[in-house]
């Protein structure tokens, strides 16, 4: 039990300071699919602590619960446009249920966002928060085109782009086609 807890910390080190080599194991060993565990648990985590703000039991439960169901919708969907793009756009190799899989690992980067929680609720530091958060959506985007690169072989410049360029292209689009209407 308590080497799988130390695995278990060792692994959320590991996808932070070096993804690449977390996913190529990950994907080795035939388990991208453990990192829904970590979305699911983080995302928990990171809800009932904003809930928690509120100072309301009841509130930092339907926050955990909440953010759950909208970590793995956005998680999904994500994935979904991830894929798309790295296999249509950039003919790389792979399938879906791994993307998906890999992309629950992203979470793991919700750390920083729970520090910058835990900071703005222990010295009311705003700033500091801000910081942590917007370097756990950079930390997200980095981990997903690592994530991408190892399931589709695309390298890591066309996985940037699948994970973010094209799909923030889509959205200025869609963005321009309905600001015109």
């Amino acid at each position: 039990m308590k080497e799988n807890i130390l695995r278990i910390f060792e692994g959320m080190a590991e996808v932070l300071v070096v993804p690449e080599k977390f996913f190529q194991k990950t994907l080795e060993d035939k388990k991208p699919m453990n990192g829904l565990y970590f979305l699911i648990f983080f995302a928990a985590l990171l809800g009932f602590m904003a809930g928690g703000l509120s100072s309301n039991f009841l509130v930092a439960i339907i926050f955990a619960v909440l953010l759950i169901v909208l970590a793995v919708i956005k998680t999904l969907i994500w994935a979904i446009i991830s894929y798309l793009v790295a296999i249509f756009i950039f003919k790389g190799e792979g399938d879906f249920k791994n993307t998906f899989g890999l992309f629950g690992f992203i979470s793991v980067s919700y750390l920083l966002g729970i520090f910058g929680l835990a900071t703005l609720m222990l010295t009311g530091s705003v700033f500091s928060s801000f910081l942590l958060g917007l370097l756990m959506i950079i930390w997200m985007v980095v981990i997903a085109a690592v994530a991408v690169d190892a399931e589709h072989k695309i390298g890591i410049g066309k996985s940037f782009l699948s994970v973010m360029g094209i799909p923030a292209l889509i959205i200025i689009v869609i963005s321009l086609i309905l600001g015109v209407l």
